[in-house]
């Protein structure tokens, strides 16, 4: 008989599938539109709807163990409707199909903010006495309405447990996660800085481990709380830091100054069309700061969680391996030029703005050349940053973008040419390359020249580092003289 995965292709469902699989069982995965999470494996993929009722009947043709993995997340408030609609009455179409089938055991999984209600115990354990109404977000609520739908389930005679894991974090995130787009900001230098607080973290693969415990061991209509580890995110930027080379954020954000622009960030994402970083009540919950127990899951279950740090580093290195995050360097930046600009800058906007002031025709003519000519040099150079991915070299600066081909550099040199953008220093290094037939050149001006010579030699395999250049990778001939040698 088989054992059915709803949600197979999110993380944790990728993950569990990949346990369940090297137990030897035989694993049929639901799954909506995307399989590229479960590619490659022998499973069973079905595609089917939690709110369509049909399909899960036929997902779920004799299924022994149901897990119940699929549902929507979202850190807004307006999205309150939907979450209702798939988290809840989705995990009542599954309740039903399970009922109807006659499945020996579903386990669902709900979340660690089913049970974060303020001024709660510290630490947070399965004996919480919750009020859905004292829930600060619209995802908890809704987690928690689905778990009360699966012990209406339990009541009418189906056998179901239900657990809470903490902040899933680990490999195969494909989407990625809330989290894992965190992680990737961070590789990619796009965070600004981290606010003091913290949260549990626990590793996905320990989460599918339990999930697994509790279909094998859990009480019928029992909680199980699924914990890590707490880090603060001041320690979450140093492990960071260590796994992927990237710079800590410089700047420590104050909660305060985070619900003040939380005030405004729904309206943004909207405008933007943006995915959610953060609300009012996801800084509530780091700002909270309580622990979590799983004491009753290690008793129970056997569950022996990892350090939530293994999770963080198992996720950079699965990003790492599949190109989601690669080496970002920013510019060095000479005093002197970052001077200029500042001044060149101001001197056109203040001077446009005089200009425009006069209000003669020829004077509004030179304003509008000065604003222009201002801001159009603010636009195309800043930022300037250097990327080192599997495949290329992109470098870019403002609106513009070199994409060169690694496998196209022939040499990276030091050079002093004044010509060429884009830069902030003058301590530049020329990156020769083909296109087509014809030879071209870009500079550029890494901070951490040497980091930046290493991780392109690392990616392109073909160069050679000789003192603060790189080659063409060089090789002896028959008669022992070394020359130029092809791509390897």
């Amino acid at each position: 008989m088989a054992v059915v995965i709803t949600g197979a292709s999110g993380h944790i469902g990728a993950n569990l599938v990949r346990a369940l699989v090297d137990n030897g069982k035989s694993v049929r995965a639901v799954v909506r539109e995307d399989t590229r999470s479960i590619e490659g494996l022998d499973v069973e993929c079905v595609k089917a709807d939690i709110l369509d009722k049909a399909s899960l009947l036929e997902a779920f043709e004799g299924a022994e163990t149901v897990f119940h993995l699929a549902g929507f997340i979202s850190i807004l408030e307006r999205d309150a409707d939907r979450l209702e609609i798939i988290n809840v009455e989705g995990t009542r179409n599954v309740v039903a199909a399970c009922l109807e089938h006659k499945v020996k055991r579903l386990v669902y999984t709900s979340s660690i903010e089913a049970l974060m209600i303020p001024d709660g115990p510290d630490p947070i354990d399965e004996s919480v006495d919750v009020e859905r109404e004292k829930l600060t977000s619209a995802y908890s609520r809704s987690k928690y309405s689905a778990s009360l739908a699966v012990l209406e389930g339990v009541e009418r005679g189906l056998d179901a447990v239900i657990v809470h894991p903490t902040a899933v974090v680990g490999p195969h995130d494909n989407k990625p996660s809330l989290f894992g787009k965190a992680i990737i900001d961070f590789a990619h230098l796009r965070l600004p800085g981290f606010v003091p607080g913290g949260f549990d973290f626990v590793d996905v693969r320990d989460v599918a481990s339990g999930l697994i415990a509790a279909a094998e061991k859990g009480r019928c209509g029992e909680r199980y709380l699924l914990a890590g580890s707490f880090l603060t995110l001041d320690k979450l930027a140093s492990i960071l830091h260590e796994c992927t080379g990237a710079p800590r954020p410089r700047f420590t954000i104050p909660f305060w100054l985070t619900y003040l622009a939380a005030l405004f960030t729904p309206m943004y994402y909207s405008l933007s069309r943006t995915r959610p970083r953060f609300t009012r009540q996801s800084m509530k919950m780091l700002d909270d700061g309580r622990r979590v127990s799983s004491e009753k899951a290690q008793k129970e279950l056997g569950y022996e969680p990892h350090p939530g740090e293994e999770g963080v580093r198992g996720a950079v290195e699965w990003f790492a391996e599949n190109d989601i995050i690669h080496p970002v360097f920013r510019s060095r930046k000479d005093p002197g030029i970052v001077v200029f600009f500042v001044a060149f800058v101001l001197l056109c906007v203040l001077g446009g703005i005089h200009q425009l002031s006069l209000g003669t025709l020829s004077s509004i003519a030179i304003g509008l050349g000065a604003l222009a000519t201002g801001l159009a040099y603010a636009w195309i150079s800043w930022p300037v940053r250097y990327e080192i991915t599997g495949k290329s070299l992109l470098v870019r600066g403002g609106p513009f973008r070199w994409d060169i081909p690694l496998e196209e550099i022939r040499e990276v040199r030091p050079s002093r040419n004044p010509i060429s953008a884009p830069s902030w220093s003058l301590k530049r290094l020329r990156v020769s390359y083909h296109k087509g037939e014809k030879s071209h050149f870009v500079l550029v001006s890494p901070a951490r020249q040497e980091d930046f010579l290493d991780k392109l030699k690392s990616a392109a395999t073909h160069l050679e580092i000789e003192g603060n250049r790189l080659l063409l990778r060089t090789r002896p001939d028959e008669s022992g003289n070394k020359h130029l040698g092809e791509k390897t």
